[in-house]
Parts: C-alpha cells; structure tokens; sequence
C-alpha cells in the first residue's frame, strides 16, 4: 500500500523549515512527501523549491481545500492508496503520522482523523476560545451527521484515494477551496454508513505560546465555514456509495 503525505503551503516562512527538519529526522510513515505551494509570496516558495521533495505550485492563494483536492489528484495520477496531510505551521507531528495511516494499512478504515481529546492524544497550548468552540461544533456535526465525534475540528486525516471512485457528489466544486472541503468531506464520511469505514484515533496537537501566531482562520466566518459544510453534506443528495455499485 503506497502512501502519500502532503502539505499545503501559504506564506510560513517561520515554520515550514522546521517542518521539513522534523520530517527528515522521523522519517514520515510515507513512501513520498507532496509540498503544495499555494501561491506563498514570503520566501516559502525558495525553500519549497530547494526541499528536494516534489511540489505543486499556483501563482495565487485559492485555499487549503484546492490543495487538498489537488493533492488528492496528484496521488491518484501517481498509483498512491492513501493520503496523509500535515499542516504547514507544524500542530501536527511527523512522528505521530503511522497512528492516523496505520489503521488503514491494518484494512481497519477507509478514512482515519485525529483526536486530541481521546486517551493519549494532548494538544498543548490550546487556547481557551478552542476550548470552548470545539465541543460546540462537536454537537453541530452530531446533529447534522448523527454520528458522534470528539474532535471535529483536527485536521491531522487520512483517507484512500479510491474512495472518491464511489463519490456520487462534486468533490472537486469551486465552493470547496477554501475552509469548506475538510468538512463538507468528513460529513459525506459520516453519513456514509457501510460504506465508508472511519475511526479517531489519539494524537497531539501543539500550539505555540502567546505571541507566534498559528493560524490564518478568522473568526466567526471562518469557523461557521468549517461548520454549514457538514450540514450540506446531509442535505444534498449525493452520497458514497459501497464498493461494486456501478450507479
């Protein structure tokens, strides 16, 4: 089983060099590392041209969700099974990587994300707004996808690449570039019964001291991005669908 890790890259000039340096010292549980350069204007485009891992590269910004859904394209047109991503600012660690993909090399799910809240899993440094906004969105996602998470909000995923070939809805729409993809994903996972197998499992999420910014969401429309998604992803029609379904 191939594996693909990737990260989407938007000006992180402080901290993707320490990423990289963290990658080459655990040693990813991947076969491959993407880099997408989205459009970043500060310097991290050189260092992801001088990484020596393979890139994608656009001229402006369009979002994490048109990375990931480049990236996903990428490792289906290159013969990969399974996806992994780290985000670029470095609250997920190279080192824990094997505890998202493992459960899918065991053929014990189709798509796994992390939980800082599950024993075992920590996430220093989390501010107190987070604190209070991640089990409010928790009981949003139960309430649009009946199924019951305890960390909606990690972006620490990994999923097979096949299981978009039983995707009977636009994964690749315009509207998903941004904040919406992540979630509008997961809520199709959810709802998707037999058909697609997912799990948490425990992992860390560090955030830095006062004082180093770590993230680009804003919020109050940011986040409700992150939360409509998975209330979309019940209403509309379409669906994944069990594996040999021809329609």
């Amino acid at each position: 089983m191939k594996v693909l890790g990737f990260s989407p890259v938007f000006n992180q000039l402080h901290d993707l060099p320490l990423l990289l340096e963290e990658l080459s010292v655990t040693g990813p549980a991947c076969d491959e590392f993407l880099l997408v350069n989205n459009g970043s204007n500060d310097g991290s485009e050189h260092i992801i041209r001088s990484s020596g891992w393979p890139c994608i590269e656009v001229e402006r910004n369009r979002g994490v969700g048109w990375a990931i859904i480049a990236a996903t394209e990428w490792a289906r047109e290159h013969g990969y099974d399974v996806l992994v991503g780290l985000a670029s600012n470095r609250k997920m660690l190279p080192a824990e990587m094997e505890r998202v993909v493992g459960p899918i090399r065991r053929g014990e799910a189709d798509y796994v994300t992390g939980s800082r809240y599950l024993e075992g899993g920590m996430s220093p440094n989390l501010s107190a707004f987070r604190r209070l906004a991640i089990p409010i969105v928790n009981l949003a996602v139960h309430l649009a996808t009946g199924s019951r998470i305890t960390d909606a909000t990690c972006g620490y995923r990994a999923f097979r690449v096949d299981i978009f070939d039983r995707a009977r809805f636009d994964w690749r729409a315009e509207w998903l570039w941004t904040y919406a993809f992540e979630p509008y994903l997961y809520g199709k996972v959810l709802i998707a019964g037999a058909a697609v197998r997912w799990l948490e499992v425990p992992i860390t999420m560090r955030y830095p001291s006062r004082g180093h910014g770590y993230t680009k969401i804003r919020p109050g429309l940011d986040w409700w991005r992150m939360v409509y998604p998975f209330f979309w992803a019940r209403i509309e029609r379409g669906r994944f669908v069990e594996s040999g379904t021809t329609v």
